[in-house]
């Protein structure tokens, strides 16, 4: 990404961020221990920055020192639009989330331009009209899991180019198409199954090549090509083939509420969104689907009916493999110190915990 050349640049960055954490000039002044005045000449590019003075501010407003001195990627920059001091909640979430992402492409573009990290070759894009059930199918078709459960949805969007971070942050998730590989954030404090579902969303955008997508909630405002992404997150989660034969074989005995639970758990899925399919494809009737949205089951359900809770995916911090696999390979190669490759690899390990290095070879 392109260093940032001017000191009015940085502060109009200071500013934006400031308001994102809907701080006052003043109380973030106070939390700095400035005088207000510093801090107006700051962010409007009359005073410079220290070093230390740029960390303070980054770990007050919530963004990496980076965030300060480099330039989004332009997508971001297109869609972007200027906060004010009178900023609503949503536009706040909507900043600090792209933040986020900026920060997760800016890391991805390091490990791939030093050769750690290395993209699948980019699919083409789909021409013509997408039927978004024939997409997931061959997105599984290339995976070699063309039915049943999926693993880690973060392990499955790297086969495809698309590097996922699971963050502390409210919203749903945000995704940016880089050159040749693409990267995407999903909010870490959603309930699991809304992560699952958001990650395969933000998959979809990136198969299609959408530059950059941001949603606060993927089930507010749909239109056409939401709903057809929607459509593809759905089968690729679960497939309408592989419920209908669970159902054949045994969901009538089972009875749908017992039926459904257990499906829900094995997929890791919500249990709105296996309710909705489930009377999308005619399994239970609509009333019976609105009688089974509102008996959400609870945790004795899920003990009783799959016997544990469902391992959950995309906590806080995760990443996929093969992201973590470059990152130590940094590490090895001294190309990172250890607190830098603890923070690549959000919290997995601790310094501590990284592997052993040689640097030089031993003398003969």
């Amino acid at each position: 990404m392109e260093t940032i050349g001017s000191w009015s640049e940085i502060g109009e960055r200071v500013a934006e961020a400031r308001r994102a954490a809907g701080m006052s000039q003043g109380e973030l002044a106070v939390r700095l221990g400035l005088d207000r005045t510093m801090l107006v000449r700051i962010e409007s590019g009359e005073r410079k920055i220290s070093a230390v003075e740029l960390f303070r501010l980054a770990e007050a407003l919530g963004v990496p020192a980076a965030h300060f001195v480099t330039r989004p990627p332009a997508p971001l920059v297109s869609r972007r639009h200027g906060l004010d001091e009178d900023a609503d909640g949503a536009s706040r979430t909507r900043f600090r989330f792209d933040a986020l992402l900026e920060a997760h492409a800016r890391d991805a573009r390091w490990l791939t331009g030093k050769g750690f990290l290395v993209p699948p070759p980019a699919l083409p894009r789909p021409e013509g009209p997408v039927d978004p059930g024939a997409l997931a199918q061959a997105a599984r078709a290339m995976i070699g899991r063309p039915s049943g459960p999926l693993g880690g949805v973060a392990r499955v969007a790297e086969q495809f180019g698309l590097y996922l971070l699971s963050v502390d942050a409210e919203g749903d998730g945000a995704s940016l198409l880089l050159d040749g590989f693409g990267v995407a954030v999903v909010g870490g404090r959603a309930a699991p199954g809304r992560r699952r579902w958001t990650a395969a969303h933000e998959l979809g955008h990136h198969l299609l090549q959408d530059e950059y997508h941001s949603d606060l909630s993927v089930a507010a405002g749909r239109d056409e090509r939401e709903e057809l992404i929607d459509r593809f997150a759905e089968e690729l989660l679960i497939r309408d083939a592989d419920l209908q034969e669970e159902w054949g074989n045994r969901g009538q005995e089972a009875g749908p509420r017992t039926f459904l639970i257990e499906i829900a758990a094995r997929y890791r899925i919500s249990w709105g969104a296996v309710v909705h399919k489930a009377a999308r494809l005619g399994l239970v009737s609509s009333a019976q689907a609105r009688q089974l949205r509102a008996d959400t089951p609870t945790r004795g359900d899920l003990l009783s009916v799959f016997g544990a809770e469902p391992a959950e995916d995309l906590t806080v911090g995760t990443t996929g493999p093969r992201w973590r696999k470059a990152v130590l390979d940094a590490w090895a190669g001294g190309d990172v110190t250890g607190p830098r490759a603890v923070e690549l690899l959000h919290g997995a390990i601790s310094v501590d915990d990284l592997p052993l290095r040689r640097l030089e070879e031993p003398a003969p």
